[in-house]
């Protein structure tokens, strides 16, 4: 089962986040579109984890995953010119089998963050399994795969000091905003509806914004 396992990663380690947007897909559309990569590139489970500074394609297949694979998984995924497709393999960092593992593990146990620490991870990977298994694209590879990846973040943050000073992005944020100390009648343009920006509204309606 290990050797099956691979990862396609983009990230804010080694990527602008605006590259990293490119990947960012959403609902019927999102589905619809990793059903074409499952099919057409025979990948047995897919999960797609996509947060503000990464998106990443966790997924189970037989096939090599090499420079014809990612072509057609791109070509798939991504439907655009040929020069975004190979902008995406060029760019795309892969793990297989124990090391794909490792990096799973790390990324949930928010040691890949760039928030090292924050908790929200753990949410957002559970999430993202839950909604491929809803939507029929993983199944019990990933399940043993993605529980086992839980747990040991939920040891990491208990026997360990990585979240001694728990914080996220958005408390970053939030922070920076509220040293600017802007009055409570300002206007504040948040763009984009993710859930980042949905916590830092919250927040600011807390204070009065």
């Amino acid at each position: 089962m290990i050797r099956q396992f691979h990862i396609l990663a983009f990230t804010h380690k080694y990527l602008e986040i605006s590259d990293i947007g490119k990947f960012h897909r959403e609902g019927e559309r999102l589905t619809s579109l990793l059903e074409d990569c499952k099919n057409q590139c025979r990948i047995d489970e897919l999960v797609y984890l996509s947060t503000c500074n990464r998106v990443e394609f966790i997924f189970f297949t037989e096939e090599k995953v090499n420079e014809a694979f990612l072509k057609k998984f791109f070509s798939a995924f991504l439907q655009t010119k040929k020069s975004e497709i190979k902008w995406a393999q060029s760019h795309v960092k892969t793990y297989h089998a124990v090391e794909a593992l490792r990096h799973l593990f790390n990324v949930i146990s928010s040691i890949d963050s760039l928030v090292v620490g924050e908790r929200e991870i753990i949410t957002q990977v559970r999430e993202a399994f839950e909604q491929a298994e809803k939507e029929k694209l993983a199944g019990d590879f990933s399940r043993v795969v993605f529980k086992s990846a839980i747990e040991t973040a939920k040891m990491v943050f208990t026997k360990t000091r990585v979240a001694h000073n728990p914080i996220s992005v958005v408390s970053l944020a939030f922070r920076e905003l509220m040293s600017l100390k802007l009055p409570t009648t300002s206007s504040i343009l948040v763009i984009g509806a993710g859930k980042t920006n949905s916590v830092l509204t919250a927040y600011l309606k807390k204070k009065g914004y």
